[in-house]
């Protein structure tokens, strides 16, 4: 890994983040500033282009995109932020084992140590203004956009855009209601 100001930023940038996310399902305000913090360092608009892909991003674009990118929002992060505790509970360990910057663009290789297993989780990031946000993340060299990409692909050959966006509607809402317990 490389050092200096920009390299050491983007590291220290991105433990904090690992960090924020231990936090995201406390029982007070600290959740609701996790959450602010990791949803703020998304670039969320790059994210929503790259899961539907140039063809249907340019398509879609205007008000049909932004309902979708919202509505991406929503559900990634209910997804991760409901999931989150759980994967740092037991001791889970993260470390950053590269940084490289080019330009505008940063690409950061972490692993992480879950009881006997490791598994690795790269993170791409673009520099908007002064700022670093998160534009995909991969986990085993297999970008998340790429595989939201051929679903959502493959559900647009079979439905409108407007079924997609039902269908996110009712994921997102599906979402709000608490988990059923095998005694309740």
């Amino acid at each position: 890994m490389t050092s200096g100001p920009e390299v050491d930023g983007i590291k220290k940038y991105i433990e904090n983040l690992f960090e924020s996310s231990k936090k995201v399902n406390l029982p007070n305000s600290e959740k609701d500033k996790a959450r602010r913090e990791i949803d703020g360092a998304i670039d969320w608009e790059s994210i929503a282009s790259l899961c539907l892909g140039p063809e249907h991003t340019k398509k879609f674009k205007g008000k049909n995109f932004s309902d979708f990118k919202s509505l991406l929002r929503e559900v990634i992060s209910k997804t991760a932020f409901s999931r989150m505790d759980k994967f740092w509970e037991g001791g889970t360990k993260a470390q950053i084992n590269k940084v490289e910057v080019n330009g505008n663009q940063a690409f950061v290789a972490a692993k992480f140590l879950v009881k006997e297993d490791s598994f690795g989780l790269d993170y791409y990031l673009s520099k908007k203004g002064n700022q670093w946000l998160i534009s995909d993340i991969a986990y085993e060299e297999l970008k998340y956009s790429a595989n939201i990409r051929e679903q959502l692909d493959a559900f647009l050959k079979e439905k409108s855009f407007s079924d997609l966006l039902t269908k996110l509607r009712k994921r997102s809402e599906e979402l709000d209601k608490p988990v059923k317990t095998k005694s309740s």
